[in-house]
């Protein structure tokens, strides 16, 4: 068989999935890798690529589900490379513009390439014009079986699909897994250093995206409306004046409510989204300690200072538990853990979370987190803020963790975040939290990414 040729999106795409299915790595990690390799010579070809992929994945159920029914083979003896070649070729016929004829020609070139007979290219192309000849009657998912038939139809794993039936009904979970599917708005943080947010607001509306509008959670969040380009080919973004982060993470910073001259530690800081909001938030005048566990991450923070016109941080490649054990530093003003989680939160970025988490990680992950929690504690100051965050949904993750946490820890205590979230938000601060504890957002009811986050402050 002849190589994928690194010139075609589609063989680019294809190489990606096959990648992706032999072992479910990170999903982000195989299209910066192969990408890079790639000599795609058009931007739009490379959007293209991610398009593709990440369409397949977030509708992998269903796309197999249509397969099955249209083909003479069942998917299981299929080999991966025509299996994979057929759920690219579906996706294109039932979730885009591209022409019909078009997405069956390029999905044959490409088996051709790879010296696939006449028989495989013939049976891929009954199974393709089978499918978009009955694109308007599609089958149904067998709705005798109301939780398979959501599973199928969202392309969720079943025991997922369970688990949140239980905690919130049929109707409310169908809306989760729809609003899942859902390609997320693009939203930036404007950098409040160098630019108001009405007067870039002002500028992108007259530049370069018409339809940009303020987010109504976030003061420092626009919705970059039907924006389809690059996000670094925007003028804006060399200047500095914005990070792309989702209002509901921009929120949990806010809750953190950092101020000129303190002491801050960011425990998780990965590549500084949040970080770079603390510098913003204190005009830059912090003294911010940033801790992750991989050095390419702390580069990209670095950057991103760089970028923003900020101060860098001190940062520290390791585990934060250990690397403060060893440095014994004084006491921190304010925490912020953004811990490592499952990520139910943000399924509709990242389609591959739903396929490769498994009812394991509800146990393993919090053990992890609580381990995370009462390891930074101490460093923080009596009177201090710390402030426990994650982009999941599962309980387990979120208030269990509190709960252990403080039934040990009886010299921190829970607070409101609700006035100081209505200082910066106004009147739409109170659909955000729940039970006056905890701030929770929700892709099907907020149109933002899922966060919890809960704000503790030290009393003795």
């Amino acid at each position: 068989m002849g190589k994928l040729p690194k010139t075609n999106p589609r063989a680019v795409a294809l190489k990606i999935l096959l990648r992706w299915e032999k072992g479910k790595p990170l999903l982000d990690e195989i299209l910066s890798q192969i990408l890079t390799k790639s000599v795609l010579p058009d931007e739009r070809d490379r959007a293209l690529v991610g398009e593709l992929v990440n369409g397949v994945i977030r509708h992998l159920y269903y796309l197999d589900f249509l397969i099955g029914r249209f083909s003479s083979i069942p998917l299981d003896e299929m080999d991966l490379e025509v299996k994979n070649a057929l759920r690219l070729g579906a996706y294109q016929i039932l979730f885009t513009k591209i022409p019909e004829r078009a997405a069956i020609s390029e999905t044959l070139k490409i088996l051709l390439r790879r010296g696939r007979g006449t028989w495989i290219r013939g049976f891929v192309n009954a199974v393709l014009r089978a499918m978009a000849q009955n694109k308007e009657n599609l089958p149904e998912p067998p709705k005798e079986h109301p939780l398979l038939y959501l599973s199928i139809k969202y392309s969720f794993p079943e025991w997922l699909v369970i688990r949140w039936f239980k905690r919130w009904g049929y109707e409310n979970l169908e809306k989760l897994l729809k609003a899942s599917n859902e390609r997320p708005p693009l939203v930036i943080r404007v950098n409040p250093l160098k630019v108001t947010r009405d007067n870039f607001l002002e500028f992108l509306r007259k530049e370069e995206v018409p339809q940009a509008e303020a987010c109504p959670y976030s003061p420092y969040g626009i919705v970059l409306k039907d924006y389809r380009g690059k996000i670094t080919e925007l003028k804006a973004f060399h200047f500095g004046w914005f990070s792309v982060q989702d209002s509901a993470s921009q929120l949990v910073t806010l809750l953190l409510n950092p101020k000129p001259g303190e002491k801050i530690l960011d425990a998780c800081a990965g590549v500084g989204g949040k970080t770079t909001h603390i510098a913003e938030l204190t005009e830059d005048k912090a003294k911010i300690w940033a801790f992750d566990l991989y050095d390419w991450r702390l580069e990209k923070l670095k950057e991103n200072f760089k970028r923003l016109g900020l101060r860098e941080p001190q940062v520290f490649v390791g585990d934060v538990v250990e690397k403060l054990k060893e440095l014994n530093p004084k006491p921190f003003d304010r925490i912020l853990i953004d811990a490592p989680c499952t990520g139910t939160g943000v399924i509709r970025k990242h389609p591959d979370i739903k396929w490769a988490r498994s009812e394991k990680d509800f146990e393993e992950i919090p053990a992890r987190q609580l381990r995370l929690l009462e390891g930074v504690a101490p460093y923080l100051k009596k009177g201090g803020i710390l402030v426990y965050a994650t982009c999941s949904l599962e309980p387990e993750e979120n208030e269990e963790v509190i709960q252990k946490f403080l039934e040990k820890h009886h010299e921190f205590k829970l607070e409101n975040p609700l006035p100081l979230l209505e200082k910066f938000c106004g009147d739409q601060a109170s659909v955000l939290v729940e039970e006056d504890k905890y701030l929770k957002t929700y892709p099907h009811i907020h149109n933002l990414d899922g966060f919890f986050a809960v704000r503790l402050r030290k009393e003795a």
